[in-house]
């Protein structure tokens, strides 16, 4: 009785409505750079190989890492350590996203080009704004709230995503895209106001004025490792760098990192306390690294990394691609945004919630099976759609099923990679394993479209569901049946409470 109690006070708390609000703001930039752009760029006949390359754009979700740890590391002067970094990159993505609205997509390299740079401006603010939500709400929730408040800020997440799909695309019928846009840059604009109005977060840094100032060596590596990411992004969408190449710089640098922690010692695991940030970056970039392999050990960190990568992959090849396959059998904008996202979001809406509930009963690792085989087999909704054509009734049917699922999946994850977390390193671990999640996301779908070009519609759907095989086929190493995550170190986490982090 207890625990229901505090859990029902929890969701009605101030706080659980500043994480919906700041869960919103979160979502809100995601599809105005990827699908629903996608669909403005296919209104001004942009070929769909270089629609679905722009998913490439989204690489600063992937790689937000590399920064975390500043966002750590450094305090704004206003608002605090994670407050005052949602209220810096909230005013950049207003001013981004009305910039954006003044652009205009078409098949010319060139404006496709300025149009890049300004969604990979917006992409950067975003991840960044992740980073600083994501330590906010992991800093302020104790174990009771966990739960609900997972499921509180992905339903104010996927309520932008309904606003930035549904509804924009509807009006997109009937306005100009750029008066769209700019209706999105003043919702975002909104979002400041959520950010002075949320709870102060937990005070956790008890030796602020001991700062240390960033080396230069620091300065270096950080430009180094920019330049490098912008020139392989550059060189992409110039013809020079091939995906392949591509795909393989990204890899070696995701490998560099590991190396190079796992050959820091480990006896700089005791410097770190969790009322002192990190003095360098490596203790900011490399230890988070070192001590999540401390904990699960080698062989087993890779593999859950792994699975992080590949879980979703089979539903993010459809994510990227729906749109533009509903657009060319002869779905309508109006009718995109009524039912693909309209339609959907009540069903992922009833998902995340339907999800939370679900967890509580049969935990996180049970939850991860079930769910993802329902994600997996959803994808049979679009196969049947590409075999008949144009068909309401089955549309309704198809997005129902795999919004429903894709809801019941964003919990169980989310709730897998808080368990993951130390509270020593609570922003770039979770900052690591989201980036690494994002990359099946966008990095590996983007070639989806020439996919589809190659294999027709319908084979590409079956191509997605062996996508979907492999991270499922981890399943057993990661997330035994009828196993339990160890829980990890959090701080005021007696060892008697160790069962209530089993369903967060």
């Amino acid at each position: 009785m207890r625990e229901i109690q505090a859990l029902r006070q929890a969701v009605q708390s101030r706080k659980m409505g500043a994480l919906l609000l700041l869960g919103f703001a979160s979502g809100l930039p995601l599809f105005l750079t990827s699908r629903t752009l996608q669909l403005w760029m296919q209104d001004a006949k942009v070929d769909i190989g270089k629609i679905t390359l722009f998913g490439l754009l989204a690489l600063p979700y992937s790689l937000k890492f590399l920064w975390s740890p500043l966002l750590d590391r450094f305090v704004p002067p206003v608002l605090g350590a994670r407050r005052g970094w949602l209220l810096f990159t909230q005013i950049g993505l207003a001013l981004a996203i009305a910039v954006l609205a003044l652009q205009q997509p078409a098949q010319s390299d060139q404006i496709l080009q300025i149009l890049a740079i300004n969604c990979l401006i917006i992409t950067f603010l975003s991840a960044t704004q992740d980073i600083a939500g994501d330590a906010y709400r992991t800093d302020i929730l104790n174990p009771l709230e966990a739960e609900p408040g997972a499921s509180v800020w992905v339903l104010g997440y996927r309520l932008a995503l309904f606003i930035t799909s549904s509804l924009a695309l509807v009006l997109a019928e009937y306005i100009p895209w750029n008066i769209v846009y700019l209706l999105m840059a003043v919702l975002m604009a909104g979002s400041i106001l959520t950010t002075l109005w949320s709870p102060q977060e937990p005070e956790i840094r008890k030796d602020q004025e001991k700062y240390a100032p960033l080396l230069l060596k620091d300065v270096i590596f950080i430009l180094l490792i920019t330049f490098l990411v912008a020139g392989l992004i550059g060189g992409v969408f110039v013809g020079y760098i091939t995906l392949p190449i591509f795909y393989s710089v990204l890899a070696g640098l995701i490998v560099a990192w590991i190396v190079t922690s796992l050959l820091l010692p480990t006896e700089l695991l005791g410097e770190v306390t969790e009322d002192s940030p990190p003095q360098n970056l490596q203790a900011a970039i490399f230890l988070p690294f070192k001590e999540f392999f401390h904990r699960f050990g080698l062989n087993q960190g890779i593999i859950i990394l792994v699975f992080i990568v590949l879980y979703k992959l089979g539903d993010s090849l459809v994510g990227i691609s729906a749109n533009l396959f509903l657009r060319e059998i002869n779905f309508t904008k109006a009718e995109i945004g009524a039912i693909q996202a309209g339609i959907g979001f009540i069903a992922t809406t009833i998902g995340v919630l339907a999800g939370g509930v679900i967890m509580t009963k049969i935990r996180v690792n049970r939850s991860l099976w079930i769910f993802g085989i329902l994600q997996l087999l959803s994808n049979l909704g679009y196969y049947a759609l590409a075999v008949t054509g144009k068909d309401y009734s089955l549309l309704v049917l198809a997005v129902n099923i795999e919004n429903f699922s894709a809801g019941l999946v964003t919990v169980a994850t989310v709730a897998f990679l808080m368990n993951l977390c130390n509270h020593r390193f609570t922003t770039t671990q979770f900052a690591l394993f989201s980036s690494l999640m994002a990359i099946g996301r966008d990095v590996l779908s983007a070639p989806a479209g020439d996919w589809a070009k190659a294999t027709g519609w319908s084979n590409f759907f079956l191509l997605t569901l062996v996508a979907a095989l492999p991270g499922l086929l981890l399943l057993p190493l990661v997330a035994p049946w009828n196993q339990q995550p160890a829980a990890v170190n959090r701080p005021g986490l007696e060892p008697e409470d160790e069962d209530l982090w089993e369903t967060k």
